[in-house]
């Protein structure tokens, strides 16, 4: 655990032996659990997309150790497209690795083989260290869950609500353990977005097989699921955080994005009281 708390003290030049150790250790503590994992119902923080800032990262580093009873749910995209895309997947995992109890790693849409390549995470990794190392991190993001659940309470995932499902059980029963995302269910998971109108789902300009969920798709999923709020990433607001369907959903995204957006992540606290809290 020295390359852990190494990290967190500021250390960005890993080799790639300390890198292999942390993805080991990780794969260990996440391949055993289940698609959708359960979460407290309160003091939970959630953070959106990082895509390899660190400085966000270590404004989450500091309310980490500010909100000491809170839980921090991190929603996906660690690396591809910003300016320090291996040292943020880093400090992310050794966050996870740090107090296992208290950080959840769920997977994004860029957690994948096919868009890694496209956008820089592949390029960083077999620039600075090498193909095989890259593999090893694709080993580690396929165990990663892909949402979180607090029964009669809150659903939180990356993307959005998928066609085609009931109930837990529907996601549960599906395979992600694979460098990309075959599954439909899986994969909308990552790749859905909400559109604040009446209708279930609809094509999405992302792709064929992306689909935006309206709020007929959110009412039936969050009345099935038994959940009052959701929470997701996924998308760039200029705000960081917006809401939908009344305020029963949270898309929060915590990079600047190139100067495109605020930062921010958002604070759940008892009776699903919300707070969006500026990374500055």
């Amino acid at each position: 655990m020295d390359v852990v708390q190494s990290i967190l003290n500021g250390k960005a030049n890993v080799d790639a032996e300390e890198i292999v150790h942390m993805l080991s250790m990780l794969k260990d503590e996440y391949r055993n659990k289940r698609n959708v994992v359960e979460i407290p119902s309160s003091n939970l923080i959630f953070v959106g997309d990082l895509h390899g800032e660190l400085d966000s990262v270590f404004q989450v580093q500091r309310l980490f150790s500010k909100y000491k009873t809170h839980s921090f749910i991190f929603l996906g995209d660690y690396g591809d497209r910003g300016p320090a895309q291996i040292e943020t997947v880093n400090t992310v995992m050794a966050l996870a690795l740090s107090e296992p109890e208290r950080v959840l790693l769920l997977r994004g849409n860029h957690e994948s083989d096919e868009v890694a390549q496209r956008y820089g995470f592949y390029t960083e990794v077999t620039r600075q260290y090498s193909f095989e190392l890259y593999n090893k991190y694709l080993e580690m993001f396929q165990v990663l869950p892909m949402a979180a659940i607090s029964p009669g309470f809150i659903f939180a995932c990356h993307g959005g609500i998928p066609e085609n499902v009931t109930s837990v059980q529907d996601i549960q029963k599906c395979n992600r353990m694979d460098s990309n995302f075959p599954d439909d269910i899986i994969f909308q998971i990552a790749w859905n977005d909400p559109k604040d109108a009446d209708f279930r789902f609809a094509a999405n300009s992302r792709g064929m097989n992306v689909r935006s969920f309206g709020r007929l798709a959110f009412e039936e999923f969050t009345r099935n699921l038994d959940v009052q709020l959701m929470v997701r990433a996924h998308e760039v607001f200029p705000e960081g955080v917006r809401t939908f369907f009344d305020g029963r959903l949270y898309s929060v995204f915590s990079a600047t994005y190139r100067g495109l957006a605020s930062p921010k992540v958002l604070r759940v606290g008892s009776n699903l009281q919300t707070e969006v809290i500026p990374l500055m």
